[in-house]
């Protein structure tokens, strides 16, 4: 071969190889770039990569990158401090999915946590864990023998639910004595509103467990058919009710409060003011709202909204005080984060983060009550009425 061929050769070869190299270059510049611009710090890629190499070179056992790297991304979540604000990744993501179309593979219980340790708040009514045994009130102390004393409540949601037709092995403290029970699991639907005619009034009664997915029009759904029974006066029930989506917790609103009221509102980061406000209705009747301590986000929103627009007093304790808004925003297809991107304010205006809903008419209950005096004092002012 010639010097001329040899030449247009190495041309051949130089050009397509010097575009690899300008290509790789430009990614790298890039992305040390994006790893300065989010972090304030130009080392900061090495600094990352780095810490991975030294984990997986020196660290004495095996290494799952992928959990590392989950890992990474929790920790970046983390640092903003709110409890609210978290990735969601993996059984995370599934879980807070089920939770918001309201089907999930488990046992049918609502937990709470309290000061005497995880707390069994409710038991769905012909589920596994009623089958089996379980009560409100029971007191969790270990799932499958591991104690749960120093679990956050999210973690023994967790390890309590599971893959259909599997068991969990559960011990509750009941009246002093630790008892146990097996628990096969279910797919569960949760039946987000329930209702009923209290019998021989004509009050209804009507309890939301959750704002999911569909909420709004199953209230409307079981409000119409209670009205057609009769009901003139309303105990809406949002005691243990987490919260959920803003929109749904709106449309329930708009049964029973005036034509375009403004339910909550909050101000993003860029200054932008959002109103979400209800369609209403011009035939309200009165109402009282149930709450609790495990009353918390929606339930608070629409608490405060009767509150401030004086449509019913509110009964029972203190609630939650979750008074922030969160934004869920997808990572891929089996992970996202949950940010805190604004503090919203009820109808007049109130920032109820960490302070919560007073009620007008304080009444407490323990799991240990033989009555719901909540409810009958609920009664007992509706029916005045």
């Amino acid at each position: 071969m010639g010097k001329r061929s040899l030449r247009q050769t190495w041309e051949n070869v130089r050009r397509p190889l010097g575009y690899v190299c300008s290509g790789m270059i430009i990614m790298i510049v890039a992305m040390v770039g994006l790893f300065w611009y989010y972090t304030g710090r130009p080392s900061s890629m090495f600094e990352f990569f780095r810490t991975l190499e030294i984990i997986e070179s020196h660290y004495a056992e095996d290494v799952d990158k992928n959990a590392i790297f989950d890992g990474a991304l929790k920790g970046m979540v983390s640092t903003l401090g709110d409890k609210h604000s978290t990735y969601l990744g993996g059984d995370l993501y599934k879980d807070f999915s089920a939770q918001m179309s309201g089907t999930y593979a488990g046992i049918g219980v609502y937990i709470a946590s309290t000061d005497d340790g995880i707390l069994i708040a409710g038991v769905m009514e012909g589920s596994p864990a009623e089958e089996a045994g379980l009560q409100r009130g029971d007191i969790l102390v270990s799932i499958d023998g591991t104690s749960v004393a120093d679990y956050k409540l999210e973690d023994v949601s967790q390890r309590i639910r599971g893959p259909v037709d599997t068991s969990v092995d559960l011990v509750v403290r009941r009246d002093g004595e630790e008892q146990s029970f097996t628990v096969q699991r279910r797919q569960i639907h949760v039946p987000t509103v329930a209702g009923k005619m209290v019998d021989g009034t004509d009050v209804g009664y009507i309890r939301v467990a959750v704002f999911s997915e569909g909420t709004a029009d199953d209230f409307t759904k079981e409000f119409t058919k209670l009205r057609e029974q009769g009901m003139n006066k309303l105990i809406l029930d949002l005691r243990d009710n987490p919260g959920g989506i803003v929109e749904q917790a709106v449309g329930v609103a708009s049964n029973f409060v005036p034509p375009d009221s403004t339910i909550v509102s909050y101000t993003e980061q860029d200054g932008k003011v959002d109103q979400y406000t209800a369609q209403g209705t011009e035939d309200p009747i009165p109402l009282v709202v149930l709450v609790n301590e495990n009353s918390a986000s929606a339930s608070e929103i629409i608490a405060g909204a009767v509150q401030d627009m004086k449509l019913g007093p509110i009964v029972g304790v203190k609630t939650y005080g979750k008074g922030t808004v969160q934004g869920v925003f997808p990572v891929d297809s089996s992970s996202a984060v949950k940010v805190t991107v604004a503090k919203y304010r009820t109808t007049n205006g109130r920032e109820i983060d960490g302070v919560g809903i007073e009620p007008d008419v304080v009444v407490p209950l323990t799991p240990s009550d033989p009555e719901d005096s909540q409810f009958e004092k609920a009664l007992e002012i509706i029916r005045e009425k």
